[in-house]
């Protein structure tokens, strides 16, 4: 967390309007069109195909096994989150991640409001990771590694692949714990990373009704865009989770 505070604290201010210039930028400087992933997704895809079906149902079936001891294996998580950098912008984080053994999907929308005089401005990204893996499943400790899209919805509507290393950290009872993100998109035909984003947070439970869980969470988060535009706040929400 302190990595990412000094990090925070030298960031330049950023813009919505230099973000969304950045995009143009961007697209302007490339003759191609359509898709804009990077290799790593790809390479993600033609891991899975590499192993065998067989290895992976039995990985599967050793992890669904353990059920009743681990609360992530078999859940959904609803988050509501913003970030906030006062009198300057705020970024609101509605998300939602389901788990299915080592299996994990997870839709994320990124929507900045900057204030401005006259009227506000703002920008959206879609951030679905389409297809994880739980890398590590245990009661305390969930490490995940997922590949999908970032898309902007604004301008042309770009879209980039989109990778995420996901780390939660919880105590015994499930009470308490800590998670870290990171993620990363890139644009393959312009070489530049259209996001790289970096979060560190808590997340203390609140209360629990038969199979719902409710946590508040708080942390700091740390964005940038186009290699050169800065974004970061002070994050805060709430989040659910059904096991």
């Amino acid at each position: 967390m302190l990595i990412v505070l000094m990090l925070a604290c030298n960031a330049a201010t950023a813009q919505v309007g230099t973000v969304k210039g950045a995009s143009s930028s961007n697209r302007n400087g490339s003759s191609e069109g359509g898709f804009r992933g990077g290799p790593f997704g790809v390479g993600m895809f033609y891991m899975f195909a590499d192993v065998t079906v067989r290895g992976f149902a039995i990985w599967q079936k050793n992890v669904l096994q353990h059920r009743g001891e681990v609360p992530n294996v078999l859940s959904l998580e609803v988050y509501g989150q913003a970030a906030i950098q006062p009198s300057t912008y705020y970024v609101f984080n509605p998300r939602i991640r389901g788990n299915w053994g080592i299996f994990l999907t997870d839709f994320r929308m990124n929507y900045m409001v900057e204030e401005k005089i006259g009227a506000p401005q703002d920008l959206r990204t879609d951030d679905w990771q389409i297809l994880g893996l739980n890398l590590i499943n245990k009661k305390n400790v969930t490490l995940r590694l997922s590949t999908g899209i970032m898309h902007e919805a604004f301008g042309e509507g770009a879209v980039f692949s989109e990778s995420v290393l996901g780390l939660n950290v919880m105590s015994d009872n499930q009470s308490i714990g800590g998670m870290g993100e990171f993620r990363w998109a890139k644009d393959r035909f312009t070489i530049s990373s259209p996001r790289i984003e970096a979060s560190l947070g808590v997340q203390k439970k609140l209360l629990d009704h038969n199979h719902i869980h409710l946590f508040a969470t708080g942390g700091v988060m740390f964005q940038r865009y186009y290699d050169e535009i800065n974004v970061w706040g002070m994050t805060g929400g709430v989040a659910f989770k059904l096991y």
